[in-house]
């Protein structure tokens, strides 16, 4: 009893406002679709397109749950087939009589599909396959016996027909999955060759003022040696000279600052140029992350395996801000390892938001210095042989984008000598 209870409230958390539309939606287009059939058997047993849409929904959110889906499904299309059969029937109560056996098979095919698909972690297209061929057969069948019974059942070869019947609709759902997977990833791929083609405007552009910059260097060390000879011979020159060398040395720092700007409007212009309505998934924002820090992790010799447990298509228009909240966290993960770890990004998320988790095995922290972490100016890595430590705004920094930009929220739990483990929860509006 109590495990039967602990399952409802499981399948009940996974739902909320966006799933129960979903599935109304689904049951109301599976109710209008089906009403387009055809008889092929001669006890005039109908067989209709609306099934072989139901594998793709079930594909492509994983999240549906097939047997309270099939509920929805029973019952909208019931009420939906004894209104509209009433003018056949010549009564509302026909009607629902006529049809009520159609809740065998919508039933029978959610609890199959759940078994077959719903409880498999890969969820591949053979398993979609073998899902939606078992469950069509099988929910045919449950609903042929329920109005004809088993003798008409096992003759006049109605099992053989329902058979082929299940296996054509499981060949056309797995079609229009693959069709509707081919097409989305043409379209990434010109995503992809567009956002290309303007990185690549970008670093052109970025080799022109990178050159004025080192114009600039070459400009500000000759304005050192001037300012060095000022004080070098100040004691040996005139009033006059003192002034003539110091107003050369002012008119040279103002042309440098005049360029500095120059290259600041440039670099923001550059970076404007992207277009605000431009998105970047989740998928190609951490294989970017992981190229860039595998790269930064090589250089430091550190023996850190870095791994990210995202799988997800999610466009994020808030994608640069992101990209600074988890580099933050996973650099202060590497910086936390000394001698060799591993760091992990995993990635959540339901209907309403998105949830990232940084993990590492590093040095850990204690409860007090968990309480200053996100202070600015904080910060918990010394170097010994400079006696320098971090600035300490990289959390801070993640902590303000987090709560005052993204409106949601960060928790670090972390044992010293174990590891640390940093949560932020954010709203997909926030972000997508």
């Amino acid at each position: 009893m109590n495990f039967a209870l602990k399952k409802i409230n499981n399948w009940w958390k996974e739902f909320n406002v966006i799933q129960i539309q979903k599935m109304i939606v689904i049951a109301m287009v599976d109710a209008i679709v089906s009403g387009f059939s055809m008889n092929i058997l001669p006890s005039h047993y109908t067989i209709n397109l609306g099934v072989a849409i139901l594998p793709i929904y079930y594909y492509f959110d994983r999240r549906l749950n097939p047997i309270v889906a099939s509920l929805f499904i029973a019952s909208i299309g019931l009420l939906f087939r004894t209104f509209t059969g009433y003018y056949y029937y010549g009564s509302f109560e026909a009607a629902f009589w006529a049809d009520f056996n159609f809740l065998f098979f919508d039933l029978t095919y959610g609890l199959i599909f759940y078994l077959i698909f719903y409880k498999d972690l890969r969820k591949t297209l053979f398993t979609l396959y073998l899902a939606s061929m078992a469950s069509d057969f099988l929910g045919n069948a449950s609903e042929f016996i329920s109005r004809y019974g088993i003798m008409e059942y096992t003759s006049n070869n109605v099992m053989a027909t329902l058979f082929l019947v299940a296996a054509i609709r499981g060949v056309i759902a797995v079609t229009l999955c693959v069709s509707i997977n081919y097409y989305n990833s043409f379209l990434r791929k010109e995503e992809h060759d567009e956002r290309y083609r303007m990185l690549l405007n970008i670093i052109s552009d970025l080799k022109g003022e990178i050159y004025f910059l080192h114009s600039n260097t070459e400009h500000v060390e000759s304005v050192m040696d001037e300012a060095f000879s000022l004080y070098r011979e100040y004691d040996k020159l005139d009033e006059a000279h003192r002034k003539n060398k110091a107003l050369n040395i002012a008119k040279d720092v103002h042309e440098i600052k005049k360029n500095y700007f120059r290259v600041i409007e440039g670099i923001d212009e550059i970076i404007l140029k992207e277009k605000p309505n431009d998105k970047l998934s989740l998928n190609d924002l951490s294989k970017i992350l992981h190229l860039s820090l595998t790269r930064q992790l090589e250089m430091s010799h550190v023996p850190i395996v870095l791994t990210f447990h995202v799988h997800s298509d999610a466009l994020i228009k808030e994608h640069n801000l992101l990209m600074s909240v988890l580099r933050n966290l996973i650099n202060n993960s590497v910086e936390a390892i000394e001698n060799g770890g591993k760091v992990e990004v995993f990635h959540n998320e339901n209907e309403i938001r998105h949830e990232f988790v940084v993990v590492d095995d590093g040095k850990g922290m204690s409860l007090e210095m968990q309480a200053y972490i996100f202070n600015p100016g904080y910060s918990t890595k010394y170097d010994d042989e400079t006696g320098n430590s971090n600035r300490g705004i990289g959390l801070s920094l993640v902590k303000d984008i987090v709560e005052n930009v993204f409106n949601g929220s960060i928790e670090v739990e972390s044992k010293a000598g174990i590891g640390t483990r940093f949560c932020v929860k954010v709203p997909k509006e926030s972000i997508e």
